[in-house]
């Protein structure tokens, strides 16, 4: 019975370090294989609860963030991957984006959180 509420508890702690996880700049920039970043899904919610990204300068973004996955053009837009599943396929079933608006001054206007599924 002590080791079947240990071996649960280990399990139990075991998956509530992978939820929810503080926004670590180091942690963020981790990247695996096809440009995906394993740590960035649970950190994104603290990011975008704890830290105040409207108003931030591009530079400031990327001092913060590291470089976007897109580049900065005539959209004024850039994009984070915080999560992309390729399935079995060369393409991608699944992702999740912090999307980035900036006004003209390249000053962070807005922000969001997108989910894309196959």
């Amino acid at each position: 019975m002590t080791k079947f509420f240990i071996s649960t508890l280990f399990i139990v702690t075991l998956f509530s370090c992978q939820t929810n996880q503080k926004f670590d700049k180091t942690r963020w920039a981790e990247e695996a294989d096809l440009t995906t970043f394993p740590t960035r899904k649970y950190m994104i919610d603290d990011l975008v609860q704890n830290y105040q990204l409207r108003g931030k300068t591009y530079h400031q973004l990327v001092e913060l963030l590291g470089p976007p996955q897109s580049k900065f053009d005539s959209t004024l837009r850039v994009y984070y991957n915080i999560d992309v599943d390729y399935g079995s396929d060369i393409d991608p079933v699944y992702m999740k984006i912090l999307s980035i608006e900036f006004n003209k001054d390249t000053i962070v206007r807005n922000y969001e959180v997108q989910e894309w599924k196959k």
